[in-house]
Parts: structure tokens; sequence; C-alpha cells
């Protein structure tokens, strides 16, 4: 019985040939003898290995052991597999490549197992290798006894009928030969292996699309059905993130695709499903349909449904198939499937009916900056104070702290009086995430373990143990309010959060997510808003850990939100260039979580970071093609107030007053009005290469006075953008912080730390 025949496959690709003439020589169908072949691909060692392997396990299946075996050879450069199987006194094998994207040439060509033995034996004989002789002894025993093994020969018709009525559903009928007696009632293997072979069974494929139906036959199905889960679980992926997504591919004699366009703003109907015979020769036209329309969720709940039945017909048939690594990984795809679905169909919001518990720890407002200028009109001068070299600085972790600076490495942190920089400790540390806290220095490496330092010593206050973070950025926020405990809430495993008590060193509580991804927490008062990518902002209460609200958007959540006392401003969606998909501003109650107010954002737009809070205008910084642009909406309203580009190149930003300030990568600094978006004053500061550019851009707010790192600082008046000083360092300031006393601190990543003094000014007294 053959799957096509050896002419066919010889002009179906000219990749094959080579994989057919060695099927050909071990198989006895050749002229070629195996000492003949060294000026062959593949060579006459690995040729007669082949050989060695095919004979040892003839023996097996003779002697009853398995019904089945499969043997590898290497021929065409790749790795091919020869699949031996029992029927009845005859022996099917079949030459077929396993992989994501499996290749059947040959499909259980019916052989005399004994003519197979002499065939190989004879060849095998001149060849004085040990491993030869003894594959020619059980050969030869094998022959004596002509003893093979009988096997089930008939293979039996199995329907998979998925039991639910779906408006896209699958059918099938297969040809599934029975198991072994001897391997259906021995025990469970300790091995789990991969058995492409068990799964490579023929039979008709039928589609039903709401009162159309095709029929497709004489294709492996369990390989249509494991490309077709595919598809489905790379569709769903795609519809969420809301980007096109255009797959076809050719496989069990059959050729699949899907296309799904961009996303409607209603998410409706995008999806074209297309099947179809794949072409059986080069230049043949494949003879497929197209189903246009399909839903992309009910696409999948069709291709879910057949993939579980028939996994369920295989088990049921042939326990051993539970073992099967091929079968394994495919129902951890049809689990992830169904996972995907859950979450595109799950509602389950929540609203917390007594805010005022949470409310009464709401942030008090910042006051408004003093619109009396504390400088004057006179110029702002600093001198070097002192400086300092660290070796590889770690940004991440260095803090300006009461009193000293702390300094991380790679190897090591230490302190450094602000002062006379003069280094008060050192710590031997490793690689590890650090975190700034009011009872000391948080470390969490890259095992779990979490080491609280005290800042006067340096000294381990306690030592705890988390679940390591593998593959992912740990995050967190610390808890520090008048009336609340000392927490630090950090991301833990793929997707737990856990609230750690700093002053007892225990964990209090863990908040495990529905998915795993990166975890952006942002503190409110008592509350811990979490977005991690799901489709659905959390609320959790940062003493116990509970769910105080939940609120739910086709869209995923998984930037940081904006939190002012009566106001939640959130972004949902991803609205990356090439997917052109949706994304969504939300306004929330931060203390119901109930939704005031919704609005889509311009197509094309790619958020970043996260909203922009200024009297009453909520604004949206986005990447645009020519740089960094802004949109602005109404607070109360969700009005657009304006759309417009802002500055070159990726910008960092902040909200003084009423004025947007951006600080661009291209040295370019503009400060916008929030309302309008007019331009207020526009700085170019050329200074400096383009290596000269420090790694962090944000500006600082500190006396009245606003502190912008570029090559150099440079320190402006906020209202009008008047200069009113430069602090040049010689330094690229990677890192910058001012105290009170405004004086300036700077650090590069290369190693070096200065430390700036302002000088005496005169003010005029009247």
């Amino acid at each position: 019985m053959f799957g096509t025949s050896l002419r066919e496959a010889r002009s179906f690709e000219r990749l094959v040939s080579t994989p057919l003439t060695t099927f050909e020589a071990l198989v006895g169908e050749s002229p070629l003898s195996f000492a003949g072949t060294e000026g062959k691909e593949g060579g006459h060692e690995a040729l007669a290995s082949a050989a060695c392997d095919l004979a040892e396990a003839l023996a097996d299946l003779a002697a009853g052991e398995r019904s089945r075996m499969s043997v590898r050879l290497r021929a065409g450069g790749e790795a091919w597999e020869l699949g031996l199987e029992r029927a009845g006194i005859g022996l099917l094998v079949s030459l077929y490549c396993g992989g994501a994207m499996p290749q059947v040439i040959v499909h259980e060509r019916k052989l005399d197992p004994m003519q197979l033995a002499t065939t190989l034996q004879s060849a095998l004989a001149p060849l004085g290798d040990p491993r030869a002789r003894a594959a020619t002894a059980r050969l030869r025993d094998m022959l004596a006894t002509r003893n093979f093994a009988i096997a089930p020969e008939e293979a039996s018709l199995v329907a998979i009928e998925p039991p639910a009525e779906l408006p896209f559903g699958l059918a099938a009928e297969v040809q599934v030969r029975p198991p072994c007696a001897i391997e259906s009632i021995s025990g469970a293997p300790t091995v789990m292996r991969t058995d492409l072979l068990g799964l490579l069974f023929r039979g008709r494929l039928r589609i039903t699309v709401f009162d159309h139906s095709r029929e497709l036959g004489d294709v492996h199905v369990f390989l249509v059905a494991e490309q077709l889960a595919a598809l489905a679980h790379e569709g769903l992926e795609a519809h969420v993130d809301g980007r096109p997504l255009t797959r076809k591919a050719s496989v069990g004699g059959a050729i699949c695709g899907i296309r799904i366009g961009s996303r409607t703003r209603e998410g409706g109907p995008g999806a074209s499903l297309t099947l179809g015979h794949a072409a059986r020769a080069v230049g043949e036209r494949a003879d497929a349909w197209t189903f246009p329309g399909l839903d992309v969720a009910t696409l999948a709940e069709g291709v879910l449904a057949f993939g579980r039945a028939l996994a369920r017909s295989l088990v049921r048939r042939d326990r051993a198939q539970i073992h099967n690594l091929r079968l394994v990984a495919f129902r951890a795809r049809l689990r992830e499937i169904a996972a995907l679905l859950r979450d595109q169909g799950r509602n389950d919001a929540k609203v917390n009916e007594q805010p005022e518990s949470y409310r009464a720890y709401a942030a008090v407002p910042a006051t408004r900056r003093e619109q009396d200028d504390r400088f004057g009109r006179a110029r702002l001068r600093f001198s070097p104070r002192w400086h300092a070299a660290v070796p590889s600085i770690d940004l991440r972790s260095t803090f300006m702290c009461e009193g000293g600076i702390l300094v991380g490495s790679t190897r090591e942190m230490c302190w450094l009086d602000r002062s006379t920089g003069a280094i008060a400790w050192r710590k031997a540390v490793g690689r590890a995430t650090t975190v700034l806290t009011p009872l000391g220095i948080a470390r969490i490496d890259a095992e779990g373990d979490l080491a609280l330092h005290d800042l006067g010593s340096g000294n381990v206050s306690f030592r705890l143990r988390l679940v390591p973070r593998a593959g992912a950025a740990t995050t967190g926020a610390v808890v520090a309010s008048p009336g609340l405990p000392r927490m630090l809430i950090v991301s833990e495993g793929q997707r737990q959060l856990a609230g750690v008590d700093l002053e007892a060193g225990e964990v209090r509580f863990r908040y495990v997510a529905k998915r795993a991804g990166a975890f952006r927490i942002r503190r409110a008062g008592k509350l811990v808003i979490v977005a991690n990518g799901e489709q659905a902002l959390t609320a959790l209460d940062v003493v116990s850990g509970e769910v105080v609200w939940r609120y739910c958007d086709r869209l995923r959540f998984a930037s940081l939100v904006a939190v002012e006392p009566d106001g939640l401003f959130a972004i949902a969606g991803d609205g990356a260039f090439v997917g052109r998909g949706g994304t969504r501003l939300h306004h929330i109650d931060p203390w119901t979580g109930r939704g005031r107010w919704s609005v889509d954002l311009p197509e094309g737009t790619r958020p970043f970071g996260s909203p922009l809070l200024a009297g009453d205008a909520v604004i949206v910084p986005c990447q645009s093609r020519r740089g960094t642009a802004l949109i602005a909406y109404h607070k109360k309203t969700g009005e657009l107030l304006f759309e417009r580009e802002a500055c070159l190149g990726a910008a960092a930003s902040m909200v003084v007053d009423d004025i947007v300030v951006l600080n661009s990568e291209s040295g370019e600094l503009v400060a916008l009005d929030a309302h309008d978006g007019t331009t207020r004053y526009r700085h170019l500061f050329s200074d400096g290469g383009e290596g000269d550019r420090p790694r962090r851009l944000d500006p600082i707010l500190r006396c009245g006075a606003l502190f912008v790192p570029q090559a150099d600082v440079h320190v402006l008046r906020p209202c009008d953008g008047t200069l009113l000083g430069t602090v040049e360092a010689d330094l690229v300031p990677d890192f910058l912080r001012v105290d009170e006393r405004c004086d300036v601190y700077v650090a590069e990543e290369s190693g070096h730390v200065s430390a700036f003094s302002a000088a005496t000014r005169l003010t005029l007294v009247r």
C-alpha cells in the first residue's frame, strides 16, 4: 500500500531523490550495493550503519517485542526515519521526515520480512566490523527459525465525530491499525518517546462551514489536525493583538492556510481558512477551497473540538499513545487554544461596592508649582566638589538617598558620602534587581533570593526565598504610606505577585494571575493596580492581596496606568504599525473599578509609557514615524483636545504645571501647552556627538528649576524656558540626581561619579 508511487515521489521534488535512493538500497529495490556507495551522498559508513540498525530492528520485530519501530538515517543533508510495522506475517515500511512540518515520501509499502532479512544478510556479510557481524548473526537466527510474530493485518475504520454542533466543524474517517496485544498488556513505559510512525494514518477529512461541506480524501489526518491547531493558536494570538496574519503550509497531502485582516473597531469576523489537496508534482496546481468570513474564535472552537475527539480516539484504541511525545505536544497545544478562547470569552469584571475605606488612602494632590521665580534673572553656576571611580556601574542599582549615594555594580555595591565622596562601606554582591525601600536596600537575584541590606552598614537584615522568575524582568512596588505596613510587592515565578512584609521578613500573600506575562504595577493608596497582558485590569488590596475590583476589555492591558485622587487612566491594546491594531484609552474610577468613558486611539499610533495628567487633560505619548507625538483628551468627557507631532526621535516626558516637557534623544527639548498643544518654547542642544547622549533622558524638577540631561546638564526655568545655567561635567549624564540644595550628582556608565555644588547666589532685597 503506497501513499504515492516511487516514480511520482521522484518527480515531486529534487530534494527527495537522495532519500529514495537510500531507501531503495536498504530494502533491496536498487541495484546499488552497500559496498559501492563510497561516492554517493552519505557514503559507505552511513549506509552500512543504517543497514545494521535496520537489521536489529527487524530482528526485534520478529521476536514480537514491539509492533512498530523506526530507524534513523541521514540522506540529502537531512535526518530521515525508516518506519517498520508488522501487519499479519508481512511488514509495512514507510519513509518520512519529522519536525514541525513532517514530510512523508513512502507510506506503508508492504514487504516480505524474510526476503528483506536475506537481502540485509547478504549485504552485511562482507563487512568485517563487529556490529555488522552481530547484526548478521541475529538475521541468521531469524532466517533459521523462520519465525515472525503475527500482528493484526487489517486496519479498521474509525470515525472521528466531535460531539458539538458548531458553525465550523471538522470530522474524519481514518484507517487505524490495532495495537499489538503484547504492547497493550505491558506496563507503562518509564521513558516517553516521539513516535510519529504511530500517527501516520490516512483517511478522509470532512469540512463543514455553515451549510457548505467539502471533503479531503487520502490525507494524513493527524498531520493536518496538528497543522490546523498551530494555525488556530497563532490566529487567536494575532486576533487578540489586532495584527494581520497570513500563513500557508503543505503537510500530510493537504494544504492549510489562514488569513486574518486588521481587526475592525467592533472586533468582527476577519478570518478566512484555506484547505485542499496539495500539489502532487512540481508545476501541478493545488486543489484547494477558501472559506471566507469566519470568526477567529469559531474557527478555533471547531479545530479544538476535532483535535480533542481525535486524541481521545487514539488513546482509547492504543493506551501506549499516552507516552507519545508528539501526541502530548498536540494535546498541550489544544489546551493553549482552550485557554485563549476562555480569555476571549471571559468577563469576570468585579466592582468594589465599598470604596470609602480605600478612598481614604488617596494621595493628597500635589500643589501647583509656585509661579514666582526663585532664581530671578541671575544665572546659576556649578563648581566641581568631588569625583569617584566605580567600575562597571549598574545604573538600575544606583540611588540617591538621605546623606549618601548608593552605587551598584556588577560585583559590589558601595555607599558614597554626598558631601565628600568618601566610601562609607562596600559589600561584594552578585547580579540582582535592586529596590530602595524605607527599611533598606532589597536585592532579588535570578534564583529568587531576596536580601534586605541595611543602609547604614550594608549588612543583610534578612533573607527570603522567592520563586525564580526565569525569562522575565522582576518588577514591583514599594508600600510606605502612613497607616499601611511597609511592604514590597514583587513579581515571582511566571505569573505570581508576592507581598513581602519588610518588617517581619515574610511573605504575607501571593496573587496568581491567569496568564504569564510582564507585570506592570502602580500603587494607588491602599490599592495596587496590576496589568500583565490579560484582558483585565486588576486592583489588589496591599495588605491582604485580595482582588478589590477588576475591569475587563477585549483588548489586553500591558502598560502602566496613571492615577490621580479621582481618576485612573489605562491604555489597552497594541498599536504597532505593522499590526494597525486597536488601542483604547480608558477612564476608570480608581476606588470602585467602574468605567467612566473609553475612547479609541487613532489607527497606527503606538503608545509608550503611562498617560500624562495635566489639569483637565490626559495626554498619551506615542511613537510616530518621525519621532514622538502627543494625543490629548479631556479628562471629564474624553473629547479630543489635540493631536500633533512633538519632536524627532524617542523622548522622555513629564508635566510641569500645565506644560508637557519632552527631552528628545535628538538633542531637542520641547515644551507644549497641555490644553491646546501649542509650543511654549523649544531648545536644540547640539553639544556633543551622537555617542554622548545619556542612557536616561528624564528631566528633573527641583527647587523650581528644570534639570535636563543631554551631553551636558542644562538648567532651565520651566515656565518660559529661560536657560539658567549649565553643569559641564565632562561626563555623559547617564545617571542624574539633584538634592534639596540644588547640588547635582552625575554618573557615567563607564564607571565615574561626580558631584557639583551650586555656587552662592545674590538676591535683591527690597
